[in-house]
């Protein structure tokens, strides 16, 4: 592992660093080596280490632990993945191996601003896979592994050593639809990218979904409930709606359509991780469960909006 802010922060492997112990006293002759550590336990501390490192400024790790809990996850996904799996087929991006590329390709959005030398080569990566040998794929699923996460890593190093002031700077966001927003949301969207396409995979692969904790839903949902009033399309209306998200990471927002906005004219209410998946256009809006009152006809406009607010 070369990830320095995911993996110890370039300090000693903890436990290879520890001194074997001395042999007790035996009966003299042949003399066994020491048994180490079981693989699985210096997985497990090796593991757990890398998610308790935390950045030093707490409105930086406000945003930036979730997106390296996130990467955490999705790495070990991809170490878990046998071959056959990483050619599994993804419905918008063609198979698992290339969508690790299109998400590497979208966190260089964040980090070509964040002056990471060589943040562009995933952008490039992305469009380079046509006619490789079949002999070539294990390498090449190994590398495009590598490469996501040496700078989705060197990306969290960057950011940890960032000052509060930076989160406010404005940047592009990553998707079809142009669009800037404070490095803040920039971190939040690289979250729930990362979340968004690690739950593709499991799908593809016969896994079961893995939702954040509640405190990084709500990031999500309040970074997709900002995003909503410029989404709407057609004539701006001078009225706010009321969303309210339930379960884990949920609550009540009024979320103004125009910048002076009059009565509340609807009312929607669904699930937290149910409105998330309808942002990374994980639900077809017209399937989307929920419930509401008021203008039926804004109501539905407010959710196709939302549901064009994806990474894809």
């Amino acid at each position: 592992m070369t990830d320095p802010y995911l993996y110890g922060g370039g300090e000693a492997d903890p436990l290879a660093a520890q001194p074997e112990p001395r042999a007790a006293a035996a009966p003299a002759g042949p003399r066994r080596p020491p048994a180490g550590p079981p693989p699985e336990l210096r997985a497990a501390v090796l593991s757990g280490a890398r998610r308790r490192r935390a950045p030093a400024a707490g409105g930086v790790a406000s945003v930036t632990v979730p997106y390296a809990e996130q990467v955490a996850l999705m790495d070990d996904l991809l170490a878990e993945l046998g071959p056959s799996q990483w050619d599994a087929p993804i419905a918008r991006h063609g198979t698992v191996r290339d969508l690790v590329g299109h998400l590497a390709a979208n966190d260089a959005t964040v980090a070509c601003f964040m002056g990471l030398p060589g943040a562009g080569a995933a952008r490039e990566r992305a469009g380079e896979r046509a006619g490789e040998r079949a002999g070539e794929r294990a390498g090449e699923r190994a590398g495009e592994h590598r490469r996501w996460r040496e700078q989705a890593g060197a990306l969290l190093e960057r950011l940890s050593r960032a000052g509060e002031v930076l989160l406010g700077v404005e940047v592009a966001l990553a998707g079809v639809r142009p669009a800037r927003a404070p490095l803040r949301q920039a971190l939040v969207q690289r979250t729930f990218e990362t979340w968004t396409h690690a739950d593709d995979i499991r799908a593809a692969t016969g896994r079961p979904p893995a939702p954040p904790r509640a405190g990084h839903v709500r990031l999500v949902a309040e970074f997709g409930l900002a995003l909503l009033p410029r989404a709407l399309r057609g004539p701006r209306r001078d009225v706010s709606v009321t969303v309210v998200l339930t379960g884990p990471g949920g609550g009540t927002w009024t979320v103004p359509l125009s910048r002076a906005p009059g009565r509340d004219a609807g009312l929607i209410s669904a699930g937290a991780v149910d409105f998330c998946r309808l942002v990374a256009g994980r639900w077809p809006p017209d399937a989307f469960p929920h419930a509401s009152e008021g203008d039926r006809d804004l109501v539905q406009d407010l959710i196709h909006a939302a549901a064009t607010l994806g990474c894809d």
